[in-house]
């Protein structure tokens, strides 16, 4: 090997904050310095590693890693740094780099600003400074991470949470403070995500191909990955928890997805259904619910037909004949049949009496939700007062943080009650003409339709699909009940006729 090969170099430069950035700690400033002392001091510098300071932890071990790698792979004999903390601040990355010295008595490490040169066979005051500044930048980190988390623990006992909020939120300044508030461009679709999840025809991959064409994205314009939908679908900052570090802590964010609709995509998410479920996409799939054994039917094909079976865990499940597809589907058509009226002016006397009978509860629930917002902008504000007080030392730390819970379960409170009344709200109007109308139609276009869209068909109209002892139950829900009295009387009286 020639001299001139010990002579090779690879420089690392690193900036961990934006502060340090504008300290005079920029990239281009250490690869000045760095390429100088190299042409100084006859190196000759292969190749540049650069770690910017919007690399996460992850990704910077990752680049010292490829480092070690590469000066390894290509026999480099010298890395050069501006300091030690540039290098690393952990232990177990210095024992690589001791590792890697030890290997070869020609290698050397560079700390150029702190003016060692730290080898195999270097003296012992030099391994005792390589020891100093290790720990001094261990300890810089130690530090830094223990007054983050003492400003976590302070925000996450005021209910926030010290992190980026989940798709649906925003975070803006109040009061000097950090929150995190809904955002009106993207709440809606998040809470239609929670709502289309529970639909019998979506999936949670389903369900991220109809957000990627409503245009919601991840923050670097990506479309949401399923396996990142279902952290999303399963965090319970939305219903005003807030997890941190493994722990659930009460949150004070306005929510806007109900604890009945989060519960029950958890319900269904961790259901533990079979794959088996999934392995014939037919128009029952996951409808139908055997009261003796608490499973779902499943459709299996024998003979060119498919017939439906529970999982019979219990014994009398076990004598029970397998439903007939055909025969449940013939079932559903004739449900179907029942809703259609022969005349088009009971319905249209039906949309105007389902507008009449809201009209009124719709102005009473609008105020009833403003009364409940101006309570919870009270709490707000005797909130921020308390929090002068305990600033001004008025108050302990001990008797804040009793009044603050006070505080936050009566505004939790409040915002319950606001679901509550938000899910009776305008929306239950148009979602019964859009059932009434689809009722008259049903009929006419069910046996045309794909599996996804009977399944769709059949959770808007029907309420229970249920095998109890051997028999199905087809039941409508209580406004296609209505609808379905109404066109049997409609039938009456113009002699039966449809």
């Amino acid at each position: 090997m020639t001299a001139n090969n010990y002579k090779t170099a690879v420089i690392l430069a690193r900036v961990s904050s934006k502060s340090q950035d504008e300290e005079g700690y920029s990239l281009d400033s250490q690869l000045k310095l760095l390429r100088s002392y190299c042409q100084k001091n006859e190196l000759v510098p292969i190749k540049e590693f650069r770690i910017a300071e919007t690399a996460s932890k992850i990704q910077s071990r990752k680049i010292f890693h490829e480092m070690l790698e590469y000066v390894n792979k290509n026999n480099i004999y010298h890395i050069t740094v501006e300091k030690t903390d540039r290098l690393t601040r952990n232990l177990r990355d210095a024992v690589d780099i001791d590792d890697w010295l030890l290997g070869d008595g020609e290698r050397m490490l560079h700390a150029v600003k702190e003016g060692f040169r730290l080898n195999r066979v270097s003296r012992s005051d030099v391994k005792f400074m390589w020891t100093i500044q290790l720990a001094v930048a261990k300890k810089y980190t130690d530090n830094l991470r223990e007054e983050a988390m003492k400003g976590w623990a302070e925000k996450l006992s005021q209910g926030w949470l010290p992190a980026v909020p989940p798709p649906g939120y925003k975070t803006i300044t109040y009061n000097g403070k950090r929150i995190h508030v809904p955002d009106p461009e993207t709440s809606f679709l998040m809470k239609k995500a929670f709502e289309m999840y529970l639909d019998p025809s979506h999936s949670i991959s389903s369900v991220a191909v109809e957000l990627d064409r409503l245009g919601l994205r991840t923050r670097k314009g990506r479309p949401y990955a399923k396996s990142h939908l279902q952290r999303i679908l399963n965090n319970p900052f939305y219903i005003g928890i807030n997890r941190f570090d493994g722990k659930d802590y009460p949150g004070a964010q306005e929510t806007f997805i109900s604890k009945q609709l989060f519960n029950q995509v958890q319900e269904k998410m961790h259901a533990g259904r079979p794959i088996s479920y999934f392995k014939h996409n037919r128009p029952l799939k996951n409808l139908i619910r055997c009261e003796d054994c608490n499973t779902v039917v499943t459709w299996q094909k024998q003979k060119g037909k498919y017939y439906g079976v529970c999982k019979r865990r219990n014994e009398k499940c076990k004598d029970y004949k397998m439903l007939k597809e055909d025969e449940v589907e013939a079932a559903i058509q004739k449900q179907l049949d029942d809703l259609v009226s022969p005349c088009e002016e009971v319905i249209d006397w039906l949309c105007s009496t389902v507008h009449a009978r809201y009209e009124n509860t719709l102005r009473e629930q609008r105020e009833l939700i403003g009364s409940l917002d101006a309570q919870i902008n009270r709490l707000n504000r005797m909130e921020e007062m308390l929090y002068d007080d305990k600033l001004a030392g008025e108050i302990t730390k001990e008797k804040y943080d009793e009044k603050r819970k006070v505080f936050a379960e009566e505004r939790s409170s409040f915002e319950q009650r606001k679901l509550q009344i938000a899910a009776n709200a305008e929306t239950s109007i148009e979602k019964r003409i859009v059932v009434l109308k689809l009722s008259q139609k049903a009929s006419s276009i069910y046996a045309k339709r794909t599996p996804e869209q009977k399944r769709l068909i059949i959770s808007k109209l029907f309420s229970d699909l249920t095998l109890s002892s051997g028999a199905l139950s087809v039941k409508f829900t209580n406004f296609t009940e209505a609808i379905a009295q109404r066109a049997e009387k409609s039938r009456q009286l113009i002699g039966g006729q449809k």
